[in-house]
């Protein structure tokens, strides 16, 4: 009888994470009742959370964000919860690069233009200008790397204000009132947690230049939605990109969705092809540690929220 560990993958046997499974040499179980780990795809942590066996001592979850998983009771048990923390980042990093650009060029007042009129908006460079990315995970700093050949000066905000690589300079959750006066782009990339609920609230919307970007590739809860659009209706801030909102969905006839200062996207940051093969290949990584008794990438942290 093998000594491979069993893992169950679920709710929907995608190819790319069967594949991850096996090449670690885990063994594939045919159920949750046989599984020694679940690897799983799906957004219902509810109801895994009421399936789940006594036998599983590990959970990999396919998000970046914890607070789903958090809020069902999965973390904090007898078993390891691994989240998908920094595997997405080039991706989102990515996006993130394309909705600053966007911002910068006034694309949202052009692309809605119904004649033809060059000198509808003023447009600057990102060259010379500080970026404060607030949040330096995985997607921070590849944002940083992006940014920095572009000339910027990067401001990297973490809750400890550690050292980050690549960053121009380096500051603390605790500067950061101090830091948006000067900041000509803002580009939220936290995780969602009880301390970063409406970071962005009305006053701290309005510590912002009037000329200023502000970017949020995170989670829409991490910006007060109403203080937002109050902010924008009076002329504050040159342009705002969006990839996630509070709510989320966005509702149908939302003003964010026809704001002439907003570049606003469904939360495609991440698209469905290229999440799958990078949660697969993480998948992989995480599966041959079980195996080899090492320990996991990426796990949760009840105290922390991610």
């Amino acid at each position: 009888m093998s000594d491979a560990p069993r893992v169950f993958v679920g709710p929907d046997p995608l190819d790319e994470v069967i594949e991850a499974v096996l090449s670690s040499g885990c063994e594939l179980a045919d159920s949750l009742d046989t599984a020694e780990a679940v690897v799983w795809f799906g957004r219902d942590p509810a109801a895994l959370a009421q399936a789940l066996p006594d036998t599983v001592r590990w959970l990999q979850i396919p998000d970046a964000g914890a607070e789903r998983w958090l809020a069902s009771g999965l973390v904090g048990g007898s078993f390891e919860v691994t989240s998908a923390r920094g595997v997405y980042a080039p991706q989102i990093a990515e996006h993130a690069l394309a909705l600053i650009l966007a911002c910068a060029r006034r694309l949202s007042v052009y692309v809605r233009a119904d004649e033809w009129q060059p000198e509808a908006a003023s447009v600057m460079s990102l060259a010379g200008c500080e970026v404060v990315v607030v949040g330096a995970g995985g997607t921070g700093t590849t944002l940083i790397a992006m940014l920095t050949p572009l000339g910027c000066r990067t401001v990297a905000v973490t809750r400890s204000g550690r050292e980050v690589l690549g960053a121009s300079v380096s500051a603390s959750a605790n500067d950061l009132d101090a830091l948006l006066p000067s900041a000509d782009v803002v580009v939220i990339a936290a995780p969602a947690t009880a301390e970063t609920a409406q970071l962005f609230n009305a006053e701290r919307l309005d510590r912002m230049k009037p000329t200023a970007i502000l970017i949020n590739v995170a989670r829409g809860s991490l910006i007060d939605t109403d203080a937002l659009l109050a902010v924008l209706d009076r002329g504050h801030l040159c342009a705002v990109g969006l990839d996630v909102t509070d709510p989320e969905p966005l509702p149908a006839g939302h003003p964010l969705f026809t704001h002439p200062r907003v570049v606003l996207t469904p939360h495609v940051a991440n698209p469905p092809a290229l999440k799958r093969e990078a949660f697969a290949r993480h998948v992989a990584e995480n599966c041959a540690r079980f195996k080899a008794g090492l320990p996991l990438l990426a796990i949760v942290d009840e105290g922390r929220g991610y």
